[in-house]
Parts: structure tokens; C-alpha cells; sequence
């Protein structure tokens, strides 16, 4: 009888905001961009709003859009909404992301299953405290283009939020409950 040891290494997850739509998420090697900007580059993009310059073919590591897809062993589903844009739910290090490609002022049926158990909520400051409650992830990123919008929005959540340059976690780091935290630009 053969016995083998797997050790499975959990890397630190390390996300930075940078501006508008952007963030980076590091895992070890792994890069993930949602939205980048013109000089950001990951292994994995996701974008979330479509532009006539952004067709890309999925092996180029680009998503837009409804599917499912896996790329460098991270699990990616794509799902729209009515305004042509799109959410992703992505698996990575066995920490549920999901971005959110547009503010919601409520869920549509059936939408609320595609989101899933959401451990990290990527979301735009408009959307609605109904959409979290409902969503119930256990940290909320909003992601603004006006400081006034992000005021509006802690607002209306009316959470106290923890602000911070990076945000690096494990799974294990992850509590229940419903959390904010604002990165900065």
C-alpha cells in the first residue's frame, strides 16, 4: 500500500483597487483583472461592459459575457443583465469573487442563484442596500468614479465601512456576516 502527502498551498489574496471598474486580485502566480485599465495585464480579464474593441477569444484569457469557462484552474461563470453588461462569479483559492457589471436596484428571478454564496462582492457604489441584503456576501468592494457616489452608497448601507490601501486575506480570514471594505485608488 502506497501512501502520498498533498500539500495543497493556500496563497494570501491580495486585491487593489485603481479606479473606476479596476482591481487586481493576486493569488501566488495568478493575476485576475476586472475592467483594466490601459496598462494592466492578468493572466485572467474579465470585463464587464462591452465595447466594439473588446473581442476577445476565450483562450486569450478575456471574458465578456454569458458561459461558463475555466482557465488556470479557476472556474468563471458569466451571466448578463438587462443593460448589456455582465457578472461574473470566479473561484479562486476557494474564495467566491463575484463582480457586478452594473448597480442593481434589484434582482432579477433567477438571479439570485447565479450569484451564488458570495464570499467578495465587487459592486458599483449604486447599488442598491436591498441587492446586498439579498446577496448577503460576506465582504462588499464597492467600486466608484466620483468620491460623492461612494458617500451615497455608505449611506444607504449604512455599514461601518474599513478603509484601506489593499485588502489580503485567506478563505479562513472570511467571517460571516456582511462587511464593506473601501479600497483606495
Amino acid at each position: 500500500m502506497e501512501f502520498r502527502l498533498f500539500w495543497f498551498i493556500i496563497e494570501n489574496m491580495v486585491i487593489t483597487y485603481h479606479g473606476d471598474r479596476c482591481f487586481k486580485i493576486q493569488s501566488g502566480k495568478l493575476g485576475v483583472v476586472s475592467d483594466p485599465l490601459p496598462r494592466f495585464k492578468g493572466d485572467i480579464t474579465l470585463h464587464t461592459q462591452k465595447t466594439e474593441t473588446r473581442d476577445f477569444p476565450a483562450e486569450s484569457g478575456h471574458f465578456f459575457g454569458p458561459g461558463e469557462y475555466e482557465s488556470r484552474e479557476v472556474e468563471i461563470t458569466g451571466f448578463p443583465n438587462k443593460d448589456g453588461s455582465a457578472n461574473y462569479a470566479a473561484v479562486v483559492e476557494e474564495i467566491r469573487l463575484v463582480f457586478m457589471g452594473s448597480p442593481l436596484s434589484d434582482l432579477e428571478p433567477g438571479q439570485l442563484e447565479k450569484f451564488g454564496e458570495t464570499d467578495i462582492l465587487f459592486a458599483p457604489a449604486g447599488v442598491s442596500a436591498k441587492v446586498i441584503k439579498q446577496l448577503q456576501p460576506k465582504i462588499v468592494i464597492p467600486f466608484y468614479k466620483k468620491p460623492d457616489d461612494l458617500k451615497k452608497f455608505l449611506k444607504e448601507v449604512d455599514k461601518k465601512e474599513e478603509v484601506m490601501d489593499k485588502l489580503t486575506l485567506k478563505k479562513k480570514d472570511i467571517e460571516t456576516g456582511t462587511k464593506i471594505v473601501v479600497l483606495k485608488p
